[in-house]
């Protein structure tokens, strides 16, 4: 888990599946295009080769990583 009240920056083409996990309800991130905003709700689904991250944030809607 990062550290409380503190803005993660994530890029898509250089985040790994360990940053992804670190990442809890109520962790503030952002990614390159300027979404950012608390973590409201965490969905991670399983597809053949690939994990998608999706992060429901407070304000600006859902950020999606896949890995």
């Amino acid at each position: 888990m990062y550290m409380k009240g503190q803005l993660v920056t994530l890029k898509r083409s250089s985040v790994n599946i360990l940053q992804l996990n670190k990442i809890k309800v109520g962790d503030f991130i952002s990614d390159e295009f300027g979404k950012s905003g608390m973590v409201m709700d965490i969905e991670v689904v399983n597809y053949y080769r690939e994990t998608q991250f999706y992060f429901s944030l407070d304000k600006a809607g859902t950020i999606l990583f896949i890995v």
